[in-house]
């Protein structure tokens, strides 16, 4: 194979890295692949540990391990067209035991060095507290270890930051958005607004246990969105792609010109259908999280217009606690939260079964993996023809 299909290969796999499809990469393995692309991550998740444990300033804490992090990308990531860092089993189990042990090891000297950080001197001696601080170290570190890993083998960092674009696009547009969607969450959640129980029950959950249920929330969106794109009958990919469609996905692609005659889409492998739905599942998150941000800008201002503060207190059955905004009950903004958070989950499932918002919200994230797709298929023609 020359220089030059090696060199547009490479830079054709990275442009799947980028479009959160790293599973699309031929020949795709944990060892040779997924633990190089960590070492960045790894870099910075270390020494974000080890700053913890030597209780650094908050600004050090963060701002030296995205230092880190951006200065070992580029060896790590490939520049210039060169292929990225890949590594045998022996050198992937290499990488991960290193940063194991400095996880470990680095965690108990530093505590060492400055003991009583962790005040573990309640739980252990004083002389068992580095041993202490290194086991804690190492299960965190099989934690963060086994995140990353998932995380990037299938490019749940790359579809953050596409759902991060598709965040900014729909506030931008969220007027149609939330003028199409509010007619629907709210008939099933406004009237829970005004109901007095919630209100005491909010009152006195904890912003912690608020949190988990809007992750439960999140959680039951994903699985809806996984069990409608794999019970989807529709091809996303659509009809059979001629030289024009190749050509027309290629564009300001890294395979951009080049010339590939018409070729059938083959299927995809199960590790590649696990990374587009992953994919789409946070795509949809992003769009229930738009529609969830308009939901709570409306419930609080309802609140605020509505709701006094003496008609709280006796839904509550005490005064309210009160929060630094000019003493509006903070039950006020758990409730906004939590009816924001059903609307978001309502509507999302509602536009991959509604057919009218179906059209409209759900099929255009659907078809946005055809073009990846036909790419990996020129991707395909080209390694077949090497």
């Amino acid at each position: 194979m020359s220089e030059s299909v090696a060199a547009t290969l490479n830079r054709t796999e990275r442009w799947f890295v980028q479009s959160a499809l790293p599973q699309l990469i031929d020949d795709f393995s944990a060892t040779g692949q997924v633990v190089p692309r960590m070492v960045p991550f790894l870099s910075g998740a270390t020494v974000y540990w080890l700053l913890q444990v030597g209780a650094s300033p908050s600004f050090w804490s963060l701002a030296v391990p995205l230092v880190v992090i951006a200065v070992v990308w580029p060896f790590t990531g490939g520049l210039n067209g060169r292929r990225p860092l890949r590594l045998g089993r022996v050198g992937a189990v290499v990488v991960s035991v290193v940063f194991g042990v400095v996880f470990a090891v680095g965690g108990a000297l530093v505590h060492m060095l400055r003991p009583g950080v962790f005040r573990l001197d309640v739980v252990a001696p004083t002389s068992n507290a580095s041993l202490l601080v290194a086991f804690i170290g190492l299960v965190i570190y099989v934690a963060v270890f086994a995140g990353g890993f998932l995380a990037t083998s299938y490019g749940v960092f790359a579809a953050l930051r596409h759902a991060v674009g598709d965040l900014a696009k729909g506030l931008a547009d969220i007027p149609r958005s939330f003028g199409r969607s509010l007619p629907v969450v709210l008939f099933g959640t406004l009237f829970l607004f005004f109901t007095g129980e919630l209100w005491q029950l909010l009152d006195r959950l904890s912003w912690p246990r608020v949190w988990l249920v809007l992750v439960l929330l999140a959680v039951i969106v994903g699985l809806a969105t996984w069990r409608v794109v794999k019970g989807y009958d529709e091809d996303p990919v659509g009809p059979p792609p001629t030289a024009d469609d190749l050509a027309e996905a290629c564009r300001d692609t890294p395979l951009a010109g080049i010339e590939c005659p018409p070729a059938k889409v083959e299927p995809l492998e199960h590790r590649q259908e696990l990374n587009v739905l992953v994919l789409l599942t946070v795509r949809q998150l992003a769009q229930a999280l738009i529609i969830g941000v308009g939901l709570f800008l409306f419930f609080v201002a309802l609140g605020l217009i509505t709701v006094q503060y003496e008609t709280a207190a006796t839904w509550i059955g005490h005064d309210p606690q009160r929060s630094g905004f000019f003493g509006v009950p903070v039950a006020l903004f758990k409730l906004s939260a939590l009816l924001a958070s059903f609307g978001g989950v309502s509507f999302s499932t509602s536009s991959m079964t509604n057919a009218e918002h179906k059209q409209e919200f759900f099929l255009p994230v659907l078809r946005s993996v055809r073009r990846p797709i036909l790419v990996h298929t020129v991707y395909r023609t080209m390694l077949s023809g090497r």
